[in-house]
């Protein structure tokens, strides 16, 4: 399956399903005191299945991804699966904004193949970095984001709501070094 650059005439606005059930979620748990600081996340199973209808819808080339390149695979000249990525040349970063796999081809090799395109894309762009981001409610999407030997680079509290942690739906920033 051929990756390919995205038209951004006919591609801006294409409509991606980021919903998903999650039966476990990263639990985060901060302590502070005089001169320490700790974050620790603890996998968790839900109470009752989590489901994100209210946030599992995004765009291609949304007008604050300036620049923004998206790249996909189709199949039978339907899109099947994409990766967008937006270069920040002031911090020498490069974000995956959108990763997205249409749910009967994921568990295929794709997503890997996505994120070893992204990678290379960043290199070749300078990157010192290549960050995303996810929800700790994301169990499925961190499994897989920790075995393409991503990290832990931030996270905040705050993102979604004034709930977020109790709803076990904290924002995740995670990177992986390629310098």
């Amino acid at each position: 399956m051929e990756i390919k650059l995205l038209d951004k005439e006919k591609y801006e606005g294409y409509k991606l399903d980021f919903s998903y059930i999650s039966e476990y979620y990263y639990d985060l748990k901060v302590e502070s005191v005089v001169g320490e600081y700790k974050a620790r996340l603890e996998r968790k199973k839900f109470e009752k299945p989590f489901i994100n209808p209210d946030r599992g819808v995004d765009w291609l080339y949304a007008d604050y991804w300036k620049d923004a390149e998206a790249y996909g695979i189709e199949k039978n000249g339907e899109l099947i699966a994409v990766i967008e990525l937006f270069y920040e040349e002031w911090s020498e970063r490069c974000r995956v904004t959108e990763l997205w796999i249409k749910k009967e081809y994921r568990r295929k090799g794709i997503g890997t193949k996505l994120m070893n395109f992204a990678k290379e894309r960043a290199a070749q762009l300078g990157a010192r970095l290549l960050m995303l981001e996810t929800q700790t409610s994301n169990s499925d999407g961190i499994a897989f984001y920790l075995a393409q030997c991503f990290n832990v680079i931030g996270f905040d509290k705050t993102c979604y709501g004034n709930k977020d942690v109790e709803r076990g739906e904290v924002r995740l920033e995670l990177g992986y070094n390629l310098k």
